[in-house]
C-alpha cells in the first residue's frame, strides 16, 4: 500500500497527465523511469545525497531521463528534488501507473519467480489471466530466489501459487500430519 504522500503526488501527476491528454504516453515513460531506478539503486542514493546541490541533481535528471521522459515528467522529478521527496519517486510513479491502469480497465499483478522470466512466458501468463478475468492483465516479474522453481502470481487479492517452495511446504505439512 502506498504512503499518503505517494498517493497525493501520484494523483497530482495523473490529473496533470489527463489535462495534457497524455496518460498512456506518460504511463509508459513512468514505467521506463521506474525500471531505470530499480535497476540502478545507486542513482536514488546519488539523487538523495546531501552533499550534491539541487542544481546538480536536476542536471543529472535532465541528462539521464531526457531520452526516457517528456519535459513535464522530468520537471516532476526535479520538483521531487526541491521537495526532498526523490526517495519516494518509484512509489509515486507506481501510484500514477496504477491510476492510469484503473482508468483504462487494466488489472495489475506480480509474477514471482526464482529467475527472470522470458517476455514470452510473462505474455502467456498475462493472456491466460486476461481470458480468465475478462480484463486486460499486466504482470511485473519480481525475482525471489527462495521460490526455487515455478511461479507465484498475485493479481488483485488473488494468489496463484505454483512455486516449488509452496509444494515442499505442503508436502512437509502432509508428512507431519501422518507422523502424529
Amino acid at each position: 500500500m502506498a504512503s499518503q504522500v505517494a498517493e497525493r503526488y501520484g494523483q497530482a501527476l495523473f490529473e496533470l497527465a489527463q489535462e495534457e491528454n497524455c496518460l498512456l504516453r506518460w504511463q509508459q515513460q513512468a514505467k521506463d523511469v521506474i525500471a531505470l531506478l530499480r535497476e540502478n539503486p545507486k542513482l536514488i542514493t546519488l539523487l538523495k545525497a546531501v552533499r550534491i546541490s539541487a542544481a546538480q541533481k536536476k542536471q543529472e535528471i535532465e541528462t539521464l531521463f531526457q531520452p526516457l521522459a517528456d519535459r513535464q515528467l522530468r520537471h516532476f522529478l526535479c520538483l521531487l528534488i526541491d521537495k526532498k521527496r526523490i526517495g519516494s519517486a518509484v512509489e509515486m510513479l507506481q501510484v500514477f501507473v496504477s491510476l492510469v491502469n484503473q482508468q483504462q480497465g487494466v488489472q495489475e499483478g506480480v509474477v514471482i519467480s526464482a529467475r527472470p522470466l522470458p517476455a514470452s512466458e510473462i505474455q502467456r501468463l498475462q493472456h491466460a489471466l486476461s481470458e480468465r478475468s475478462g480484463k486486460r492483465t499486466e504482470l511485473i516479474n519480481r525475482v525471489d530466489p527462495r521460490c526455487i522453481s515455478g511461479v507465484r502470481v498475485i493479481v488483485d487479492n488473488e494468489v496463484i501459487d505454483a512455486s516449488m517452495k509452496t509444494k515442499i511446504e505442503r508436502l512437509k505439512q502432509e508428512l507431519l500430519k501422518e507422523s502424529r
